[in-house]
């Protein structure tokens, strides 16, 4: 999946720190909120040129 042809998914899966900061801040944005919040991340697709 990619959004604008710039970002695609990011590949969190063997990254267990990462995916639990998500969820803390995830928690803590709709404690806050008072609504649920679902954070998506999005990796930068990088040129031929190797810039993103």
């Amino acid at each position: 999946m990619t959004l604008d042809n710039r970002y695609r998914l990011a590949e969190l899966r063997d990254q267990p720190d990462a995916l639990e900061a998500i969820q803390r801040l995830e928690e803590q944005l709709s404690e806050r909120s008072g609504s649920d919040i679902a954070l998506v991340a999005y990796a930068a697709e990088q040129d031929q040129n190797g810039q993103n």
